[in-house]
């Protein structure tokens, strides 16, 4: 994190920080978020010897989307509750596909235009939840996922850089 901080701070970014060793990172910039986007997109490229699949959404996009989050999100400290942040490979088509296959009473799923917000059962029943089946899918490696506390925190940060 250190070293991606330090390019994108070369690149002209400005306030980077990361959060943890979690993989997110703060910055901002007076260029557009297409600008962003892709300069990001080369930074990575050219500094990293594997892939690197990534999503950059504004503070006000990644605010809007939190807002959406569902009560039960979050609610039952038994049960997990993770964001699943859509990246760039990220097919849309994943949408419908999602809300078709979810049969279990085991997990409940809103999405919105950049998370899918999902809670299942943490340790009972948990190879019964959809979300146990979907780890390691191709739709599972378009998303980032963070759990409720981490999603939060990140929450929690970007409000504060609005006082």
């Amino acid at each position: 994190m250190a070293t991606l901080r330090d390019l994108l701070t070369t690149a002209g970014f400005t306030a980077v920080r990361s959060y943890i060793n979690s993989g997110n990172l703060f910055f901002t910039s007076d260029q557009s978020a297409a600008d962003c986007n892709r300069l990001v997109a080369q930074i990575l490229t050219r500094n990293f010897e594997f892939p690197i699949d990534f999503r950059l959404l504004t503070q006000p996009e990644f605010l809007a989307d939190l807002a959406q989050a569902p009560a039960w999100w979050g609610a039952d400290e038994t049960l997990r509750h993770n964001a699943l942040f859509k990246l760039n490979t990220y097919d849309q088509a994943h949408d419908s596909w999602l809300t078709d296959h979810i049969t279990t009473d085991y997990d409940r799923v809103l999405i919105t235009p950049n998370v899918i917000f999902w809670t299942s059962t943490l340790r009972a029943h948990f190879s019964r939840s959809f979300y146990s089946k979907i780890m390691g899918t191709p739709f599972y490696k378009q998303t980032s996922a963070r759990n409720y506390n981490t999603t939060n925190k990140l929450k929690q940060i970007l409000e504060e850089t609005n006082d």
